[in-house]
Formats: structure tokens, C-alpha cells, sequence
């Protein structure tokens, strides 16, 4: 089993090369908040092409995760998560050919994802970490309206990702805090529209995230 789990976690571990003060292991249980920012993105259907801006928006998520210490000198310090993720943005404009649309609504976003954590401790006890992150989202356009006019209500599961890097403290052996950002992004959702007309779409987010972890 150990061969196993060093097999799957190992290439993503990019910093673990450098040696680090001993930590210990353990399962914890962690809680993160932030904002999700979400860049122009582009949604096309049979009469052409739209774009849509975003407000920032909230991102929060739980993460049920594992510790692996020093029980793995193979392959260094670093963690094996899963992680339950929301999101939302409200939709603040469409953008067409020759005019600016008002919309109303919010594209939403629930999502599982298995993550893999590799830590650097510095001298100084400051945890440097990386992240990568493979899973499934459900995105949803939720009672988008323009221009008053009902135009999409519907969601869509799709693949996937993500990457990033952050620091983090060990407060005591049981709690730990850590900031850091991550680029989330997932194959195309198709939707709906009101008016039974399919539309592509473009998901990405940028997330912004602090979070407390109880190891025990």
C-alpha cells in the first residue's frame, strides 16, 4: 500500500526535494473562505458570440484531509486531500457585438476535488506549499435574466482542476493557518437557454483563500 500511495502523490511534490524540519503526521479536518474571482469569459450560441464580467464572489470550502509527516521519506513532506467547494458570481454584464447588456443572476459552482500538497518548512517554521487538484464541478448559470428577459437557468457537470501555491503556520501540533491562491478551471460546460437554444460556455476562477486546519 505505501508503494501505492508514493506512486500517485510523488510527481506532484514539486518542492520536497529541499530538506525540512521534522513535522508530524495526521488526519485533520480544515476550513477555508475566501474570494473567487472570475475573468472575462466568452458564450456562444447560434446567433453569435457574448461576453460576460463578473463581481467578485465568495469561495469557501471543507477539506477532510491526510498528513503524511515523515512517514514517506521517499518522497518528503506533503498532504492528500479531498475538498468540498461552493462558489458564486454574480454576472454583472453582457457584452455583445455593438452594445453592453445589465444581467442578472450568478454562475455557481459546487465541486469534489482530490488535491496533493507538497510542504517546504523553512527555518524560520513557515510552511511553503504547492498545490494540484484534479476532480468534478457542477456549474450552474443561475436565473441569469438580460435586460430583464429570462435567458439561462440550468447547470452542468464537468471536469475539473486546479494549481497553486500559498504559506501557511503551525500554531500548536493540532492547528495550523495558511493563505495562498489557486487557478481553478474546468473542461466547457453546454447549457440550456430559455429559449431552448444550446449554449457554450468558458469556466475559470481565481481564488483567494485562508484557512484553519485541526490535525489530530
Amino acid at each position: 500500500m505505501k508503494k501505492i500511495v508514493q506512486y500517485l502523490i510523488g510527481p506532484f511534490m514539486l518542492l520536497l526535494l529541499a530538506s525540512s524540519p521534522v513535522t508530524a503526521g495526521g488526519y485533520y479536518l480544515g476550513f477555508h473562505g475566501g474570494l473567487g474571482f472570475l475573468p472575462e469569459t466568452k458564450a456562444k450560441d447560434p446567433e453569435g458570440t457574448y461576453n460576460f464580467d463578473y463581481d467578485a464572489g465568495y469561495d469557501g470550502s471543507i477539506t477532510l484531509g491526510y498528513n503524511m509527516g515523515n512517514n514517506y521519506p521517499n518522497i518528503g513532506n506533503g498532504r492528500v486531500e479531498v475538498e468540498f467547494n461552493a462558489a458564486a458570481n454574480d454576472i454583472d454584464e453582457a457584452e455583445f457585438k455593438v452594445v453592453n447588456s445589465a444581467v442578472s443572476g450568478s454562475a455557481d459552482r459546487t465541486s469534489i476535488m482530490l488535491n496533493t500538497i507538497g510542504e517546504y518548512v523553512t527555518q524560520s517554521g513557515i510552511i511553503v506549499y504547492v498545490l494540484l487538484g484534479l476532480g468534478w464541478a457542477e456549474i450552474s448559470l443561475d436565473n441569469v435574466d438580460i435586460n430583464g428577459e429570462p435567458f439561462a437557468d440550468d447547470s452542468n457537470s464537468q471536469l475539473a482542476y486546479q494549481a497553486g501555491f500559498g504559506l501557511g503556520w503551525k500554531f500548536s501540533d493540532h492547528f495550523f493557518f495558511d493563505i495562498g491562491y489557486r487557478y481553478y478551471g474546468t473542461t466547457d460546460p453546454e447549457f440550456t437557454q430559455e429559449d431552448g437554444r444550446n449554449l457554450d460556455y468558458e469556466y475559470s476562477s481565481h481564488r483567494l483563500l485562508a484557512g484553519l486546519r485541526l490535525q489530530y
